[in-house]
């Protein structure tokens, strides 16, 4: 297969997955920040805008808003699309760091099914799908060593939403890891998006009367998000269940890749973790941990991508546990009835990893 075909292909699974996830979804969630996102596409810099953090979300809401669709279409095309160019995106990175066959489609398989990118099936009025595209961009664009786009995306992605100036850190810090040939350019994207985000915050607060204390994540006195999560999920197998169930065993996969990684990837890996675990106090915490998708997946996909077959045994059974937990669909078994095959099938691949060392 050539390049050309293998990236149609990969394109169309995408696609295809992103659709399925979106049919088997509930028609519409429970609870959802719809209301706050409309009304920022209808009235972008409005003065007293009345919806806290989302105010600052304009990127999202406003494009949605122009689509010359109805609304509901207009937000299931924007969330299939982004998801379906994310995924896609993170399949080719992927496939530069395990160059094999099979490691684009294994990458795009875990990146559909992950608990971030199902839950903007279940959930697809937010500025998330956004963010993971743009955050796989920025992937792209340090396996390629293009700093200038980065900056380009940094700056724009911040208005989307926040998380993308905590992914241009995870950048800078990992530059400061690697120390990469001409890594200072890398500092760039974090100040830049860091201070046009202070700058965003300051003069609307000042000119628009925008304010974020009514938000969960600015209060820090009763933890943030990350302490109404602790408080609304008493039990702590349920608490761990969340996190793990965020990408399933590709956790367990993601270890052994990252000690097979090149240095500028275990730098990055580093990198990420201060300011996600950031994130984690700011969003509730198994929602912060999809957006390290871009990581996660290149590096298990690194280590599982050595046996073909059985990755894909395995990363098809996990995918059910991750997409269940996203999707919350009906037309997926529960994880009690996939959690063992898939800890079974992840077992027999470390396992078989394990005792070649080498590549198959």
């Amino acid at each position: 297969m050539n390049t050309v075909s293998r990236s149609a292909g990969v394109g169309a699974l995408n696609l295809a997955l992103a659709l399925t996830f979106y049919l088997i979804a509930p028609a519409e969630p429970q609870l959802s920040d719809r209301p706050a996102y409309d009304y920022v596409g209808q009235a972008p810099f409005a003065p007293n805008c009345p919806f806290s953090i989302y105010c600052y979300r304009v990127l999202v809401p406003t494009v949605v808003h122009q689509l010359p669709l109805d609304a509901d279409t207009a937000w299931r095309t924007y969330q299939v699309l982004s998801n379906t160019a994310a995924g896609a995106v993170i399949a080719i990175v992927a496939g530069t760091l395990a160059p094999t066959p099979a490691a684009p489609f294994l990458a795009s398989v875990m990146a559909q099914a992950s608990y971030g990118f199902t839950f903007t099936a279940y959930d697809p009025y937010a500025a998330d799908p956004m963010v993971f595209l743009i955050a796989a961009l920025l992937i792209w664009c340090w396996v390629t060593n293009r700093p200038r786009h980065a900056l380009v995306l940094a700056a724009v992605g911040i208005f989307a939403k926040e998380t993308v100036a905590l992914v241009a850190g995870a950048l800078a810090l990992a530059a400061l890891i690697d120390r990469r040939p001409g890594w200072q350019r890398w500092l760039a994207p974090a100040i830049v998006s860091g201070a046009l985000l202070a700058a965003f915050h300051i003069v609307s607060r000042l000119w628009l009367n925008w304010e974020i204390a009514s938000n969960p994540a600015a209060q820090l006195s009763h933890g943030s998000w990350i302490g109404l999560w602790w408080r609304n999920n008493p039990f702590l197998d349920r608490k761990v269940y969340m996190l793990f169930a965020t990408f399933g065993f590709g956790w367990l996969f993601a270890v052994p890749g990252w000690r097979m990684a090149p240095r500028s990837w275990r730098a990055l890996a580093i990198g990420t973790m201060p300011p996600i675990l950031l994130l984690m106090v700011a969003q509730t915490p198994e929602r912060a941990l999809g957006n390290v998708f871009f990581v996660v997946i290149p590096l298990a996909v690194l280590f599982a991508a050595r046996a073909p077959a059985l990755a894909g045994i395995a990363i098809g059974l996990n995918a059910l546990v991750t997409a269940k937990a996203g999707t919350a669909s009906i037309w997926l078994p529960s994880a009690r009835w996939v959690l063992l095959p898939a800890a079974i099938a992840a077992g027999l691949l470390v396992v078989r990893l394990h005792k070649t060392k080498g590549t198959p």
